[in-house]
């Protein structure tokens, strides 16, 4: 270590220009008692928190937040809910695994979902490949099959374009 950096780590000497501060301005090691009762005071403000808080619950019985089940009068319409849970997902159950006609005269049924993935796979991409559909063009002046006329560019709101075979003149005033 050459002299000059000896000089500013062990004596009065430092370069202002670098920012170093003076030797023996910070002390060089960490004082372990305030740190110690800081941790200490941390740890005991949460126990003491905690404890008052379950205190608290306690002693408020169900709390403000939890409630007693209700019982509702009767008569009640569902007697058994976890039979009548049970029988649904059962029912449920038998439509996913089981063949049935959804609409005969559309040739549309429902199958199981292994059989319906299995087709899907068979088929590859074209199972994707959106149904092709009859082109609608609207007729000319139509909207697009909108009901109401169609305004005038020049007239405000609430009058409608008359039809060009009336005749000027004639019709409402």
């Amino acid at each position: 270590m050459s002299d000059a950096a000896r000089g500013q780590l062990h004596t009065r000497v430092h370069d202002d220009v670098v920012g170093h501060a003076p030797p023996g301005t910070e002390a060089p090691d960490i004082r372990l008692k305030p740190l110690l009762l800081t941790g200490l005071f941390i740890v005991v403000f949460a126990a003491v928190t905690i404890g008052g808080l379950r205190y608290y619950y306690n002693r408020q019985g169900l709390g403000p937040l939890v409630q007693e089940a209700r019982v509702f009068p009767p008569p009640r319409l569902q007697q058994s809910p976890e039979v009548d849970l049970a029988a649904m997902l059962k029912d449920q159950r038998a439509k996913l695994d089981n063949y049935a006609w959804i609409d005969r005269e559309k040739r549309i049924a429902r199958m199981p979902i292994e059989e319906a993935m299995r087709h899907l796979a068979e088929r590859g991409n074209a199972a994707y490949a959106a149904p092709l559909q009859p082109e609608r063009t609207p007729t000319l002046g139509s909207r697009g099959g909108a009901s109401s006329r169609v305004l005038s560019p020049g007239s405000g709101t609430g009058t409608v374009n008359t039809p060009a075979s009336s005749q000027p003149g004639e019709g409402t005033p």
